[in-house]
């Protein structure tokens, strides 16, 4: 048996039980690896939680109560990420039609969304802004012409957020 002290895990909330289970957030992992199958990428919903709301505060402190803190989709976007997000009144980045799609399944506020990709489609415009989604992000004059002519063909004004390289 490997013995670790919990000082050699790489994250606070990895440990092992008294009988030398490898556990996180207390739960022993092998019966979910057996179940499952490995790899298993497993989430400890307490310190996401815990994380946004570390984040939330020190934004707030620095730059008001306005400020947006985003989750940033292409870590992991799976449903219940975007339901946490949405309670923890984070943002979200989204950076495809995809990540929209399980986010506005999800049940996320998509007014609070910024769509950030470096290669959208004009497919993809439309679809963000059919879903409702917030704040485009624009990277290049091509792109910032599209999302004006598809924004005039819906009757909208759409926000943007201009990356530029100064």
């Amino acid at each position: 048996m490997i013995t670790l002290d919990k000082s050699e895990m790489i994250c606070e909330n990895l440990s092992r039980d008294e009988s030398g289970e490898l556990t996180l957030a207390g739960m022993p992992l092998s019966p979910l690896a057996e179940k499952y199958g490995t790899p298993l990428y497993l989430y400890d919903e307490a310190r996401i939680r815990e994380r946004c709301r570390t984040y939330l505060s020190a934004a707030r402190a620095a730059f008001g109560e306005g400020c947006r803190v985003l989750y940033a989709s292409k870590a992991a976007s799976f449903s219940r990420l975007y339901e946490i997000m949405r309670e923890e009144g984070m943002g979200i980045d989204v950076v495809s039609s995809g990540e929209i799609y399980t986010a506005r399944r999800a049940g996320y506020p998509l007014e609070l969304a910024y769509f950030h990709s470096n290669n959208k489609t004009d497919e993809d415009i439309v679809y963000a802004m059919d879903s409702g989604v917030g704040t485009l992000v624009v990277d290049n004059e091509e792109e910032l012409y599209a999302i004006d002519r598809i924004a005039r063909e819906r009757g909208k004004r759409q926000k943007i957020l201009l990356r530029i390289t100064p």
